[in-house]
């Protein structure tokens, strides 16, 4: 088994465009005749054929548009990309024939790399916008700046960046053996790697042997980092780990877990290869299936 899987919603193909983000610069953007926009309703992305739905923004004119407005993602080439949240769900689902509303999870197991971290880049924004419209200093409602990328309070100026939560995602391993967990509201079957949020103050490495330690009991040394992620749901980065274990007996915190198993790393190629169904594995756009896969392939 050889990777070339790239990990879903990174690749960054945008230029972000942060000294071209002036009133001025935007207009001439937003009028260029290679603009193009993604359309949005609540999170969920105007699609049609397995693609996201790509238009002039000028065939948005006088739709009913969330905050913040016109979002300005960059530059993809020389091609300015915006996306819009409209309020309104008839009038995304109007837009073009045949064209339909999805969420992101449904379509990421299909949609190619290049849509899939725009859409990424997209809903993270929005997300952000939505949760976080009032100045946390004065309490009073922020404006979006520069094509939606910050927020500003009117009343005391401060000023508000896009929030990017870090989560360490770890592997654990043992000789030949891989430690996978069931979070409570998952179907029965569905393993997964164990995860958790960077509290402020702790390395990777520190939340890594914290989060495993919390979780299932086992102690932990040697955490390595691999690859990472950006995860739009909402705005996450997922730091993908191995780390090995001193302990193998699995005492679980059932408010964060339903089952830990130990798997053997033959029992895992098999359920990759489709030949075993002793766990339902991540789906491939997940960054755990591919921290699994690394490690069937070392």
């Amino acid at each position: 088994m050889t990777s070339t899987t790239p990990i879903a919603f990174s690749g960054a193909p945008l230029d972000l465009a942060e000294n071209q983000r002036s009133a001025s610069d935007l207009n001439a953007f937003l009028k260029g005749d290679n603009a193009r926009a993604f359309v949005m309703f609540k999170g969920r992305f105007l699609v049609k054929n397995g693609d996201l739905v790509q238009m002039h923004p000028s065939q948005l004119k006088g739709l009913h548009l969330y905050d913040p407005g016109p979002l300005f993602l960059g530059l993809d080439g020389n091609i300015p990309q915006f996306s819009f949240s409209l309020a309104k769900e008839n009038e995304a689902q109007n837009l073009v024939s045949g064209a339909s509303l999805d969420h992101i999870r449904n379509i990421a197991s299909f949609m190619d790399a290049h849509q899939l971290a725009l859409a990424g880049r997209a809903k993270s924004l929005f997300d952000w916008h939505r949760s976080h419209r009032f100045c946390s200093n004065c309490g009073v409602e922020s404006k979006p700046q520069a094509g939606g990328v910050t927020r500003q309070c009117p009343s005391c100026e401060t000023d508000h960046f896009p929030r990017v939560n870090p989560v360490v995602i770890m592997l654990v391993l043992e000789g030949d053996n891989c430690l996978l967990g069931r979070g409570p509201e998952w179907p029965e079957g569905a393993f997964s790697a164990l995860a958790g949020f960077v509290s402020p103050g702790e390395s990777l490495s520190e939340a890594c042997i914290r989060e495993v330690k919390e979780e299932v009991n086992i102690d932990v040394k040697s955490p390595v980092y691999k690859f990472s992620q950006p995860w739009p749901f909402p705005g996450q980065l997922m730091m993908g780990m191995f780390c090995t274990a001193t302990n193998t007996e699995i005492t679980l915190d059932t408010k964060e877990l339903a089952e830990a198993k130990w798997f053997t790393k033959d029992t895992v190629r098999a359920v990759y290869e489709g030949t075993d169904t002793s766990f339902l594995c991540p789906p491939e756009f997940t960054i755990a299936h591919q921290l699994i896969k690394a490690w069937l392939e070392s």
